[in-house]
């Protein structure tokens, strides 16, 4: 069962009110973040992204409060399935001025562009922008540890293994490299409603078409017939990889990140690899 649009409001707004009451007047702000507030939002699948500002300086003890606040809220509402991620800062943090928190630039480029204020003052017209290399150097960070582990590696042609992980596995594998190109194509960032339109707008082929049904698998869940998922994954997925792969890898070239354009190229390699033993 669905998880229902009353207990995530209920769920966001218990985070909110937590966060101002533990920190008290060093709760600066509390938004919500991701597709909850840009539109897109799956019930079944996406994260519920929550953005606090704190008060400067941040001290030592702040990261354990709101991991703790996290971790209530969770077991509280136990009926909420869907991923909870909450990115946390000051002004001075999120503009590289000082250490810690936690605002990777995808999510402070989406704090800044799209999230809505829950509680306290909105203090965004004074945050800085990641640029386009600070993103897409992210996005090859992000993409090598998420999709291009060892683990994934093994198992990113076990079709099998994949589809029994359920649709959120799925559709992450599927609609994170059409996010990535979307970014190296346009230079904004997007939910998966904007970029999965986009990449099928765009190309063609086996790929496209495993977007295309990736982003409804979002919603819907997989077909109790999975054998539509086996074969759409099977003739697009390595497509799809390694087109995201040889953008990235162009794009790690001409920033200077040798050591990014490496890893990249042994990923391509080992997916490469992978299909050429399955066609003999």
């Amino acid at each position: 069962m669905k998880t229902t649009k009353h207990e995530i409001k209920s769920l966001v707004n218990d985070i909110a009110s937590t966060t101002h009451l533990v920190f008290a007047d060093r709760c600066v702000a509390v938004y919500v973040m991701g597709s909850l507030a840009r539109g897109g939002f799956s019930e079944n699948a996406s994260d519920i992204d929550i953005g606090i500002i704190l008060d400067d300086p941040l001290q030592i003890s702040d990261g354990q409060y709101i991991r703790q606040i996290q971790s209530n809220a969770v077991e509280k509402h136990s009926t909420v399935e869907n991923n909870v991620s909450i990115f946390w800062g000051s002004i001075a943090s999120i503009n590289g001025l000082d250490d810690g928190g936690r605002y990777p630039p995808f999510d402070r480029l989406d704090l800044i562009d799209h999230a809505l204020l829950l509680i306290g003052e909105d203090v965004r017209a004074e945050l800085q922008k990641p640029s386009k290399k600070e993103l897409e150097i992210a996005g090859a960070e992000f993409a090598l540890e998420y999709l291009g582990s060892k683990e994934a590696i093994e198992e990113f042609f076990n079709y099998e293994t994949l589809i029994q992980k359920g649709s959120v596995k799925v559709s992450k594998t599927i609609l994170f490299p059409a996010r990535f190109i979307y970014l190296e194509k346009t230079g904004k960032i997007a939910g998966n409603d904007v970029s999965y339109q986009y990449y099928i707008d765009h190309f063609s082929g086996p790929d496209a078409d495993l977007v295309k049904y990736g982003y409804q698998w979002r919603f819907d869940s997989l077909p109790d017939d999975v054998s539509q998922v086996y074969e759409l994954l099977h003739k697009g997925l390595d497509k799809l990889y390694l087109k995201f792969i040889d953008s990235y890898v162009q794009k790690m070239g001409l920033y200077g990140e040798e050591d990014l354009k490496n890893k990249l190229i042994k990923w391509k390699e080992s997916i490469a690899s992978s299909c050429s033993r399955i066609d003999h």
